[in-house]
C-alpha cells in the first residue's frame, strides 16, 4: 500500500492486525456486527491514546452549555452519508465504520445545511460470507470517493473457509489510485 496520512495509516494497521487475529480465532466474531464493533473499538482506542479520538463541530441547535463546545467521536458506525447516483438523484448510505476528518472551522460544520457531508477520512464496509466479489456497497463507496466526500475506503469480506493456497488474504485496488481497497479474507491454507 502507498504512504497514507497518519490517521489513515493507523486504520490500515488496525485492519491488518484484526485480519491476523480473526484468522487465528474466527469464531470470536461470528456476525458482521461483531467484526464492525471490534474494529471500530480498536480504532477508537488507538486514536484516544494519541489524543485524536474526537472532532469538534458546533451546531446551532446545541443544548444549553454546549454552545461552541461540541465534541463528537472521530470513529463511528453506520452514520448517514449522502451521494449522488448516476441518475443525478441524491441517496443515503450508512457505511459500517467511518473515520471523520477534521474541518477548518468547527463553528461552521459542512453538514449543517442538510445537503453536504462532513468530510470522511476513511470508511469501511464489512461483509461475512459475501458470495459476490464486489457488491452494491463497493459501488456506493466509489460514488462517495469520486464525489470527494471521502478520501479512502475499504471493503472487507470475511469467509470462514480455508484458502487453497497462501495466507488467505487478497487485496485489490480497483480504482488503481490507492484510495479504495477490497480485501477478501479466508483462513490460511493448511500446509
Amino acid at each position: 500500500m502507498a504512504a497514507y496520512p497518519y490517521l489513515v495509516q493507523i486504520a490500515w494497521d488496525a485492519v491488518n492486525k484484526f485480519i491476523e487475529d480473526w484468522q487465528c480465532e474466527p469464531y470470536r466474531w461470528p456476525r458482521e456486527r461483531d467484526v464492525q464493533t471490534e474494529l471500530a473499538s480498536r480504532l477508537r482506542s488507538v486514536y484516544r491514546i494519541i489524543g485524536r479520538d474526537t472532532i469538534v463541530g458546533n451546531y446551532s441547535d446545541a443544548l444549553a452549555g454546549f454552545e461552541g463546545n461540541q465534541k463528537w467521536n472521530r470513529v463511528c458506525c453506520e452514520h448517514t452519508i449522502s451521494y449522488t447516483y448516476k441518475d443525478g438523484k441524491k441517496y443515503r448510505c450508512y457505511p459500517d465504520i467511518i473515520i471523520w476528518d477534521d474541518i477548518e472551522n468547527p463553528d461552521s460544520p459542512p453538514d449543517a445545511d442538510g445537503i453536504s457531508n462532513w468530510p470522511v477520512l476513511w470508511l469501511c464496509e464489512v461483509k461475512l460470507e459475501e458470495k459476490e466479489k464486489e457488491n452494491w456497497d463497493v459501488e456506493k463507496m466509489r460514488y462517495v470517493l469520486t464525489q470527494g466526500d471521502a478520501k479512502y475506503a475499504c471493503w472487507l469480506n470475511f469467509s470462514i473457509k480455508r484458502a487453497e493456497a497462501g495466507n488467505g488474504v487478497t487485496w485489490e485496488n480497483p480504482l488503481k489510485n490507492n484510495r479504495l481497497w477490497l480485501c477478501g479474507v479466508m483462513l490460511p491454507a493448511l500446509k
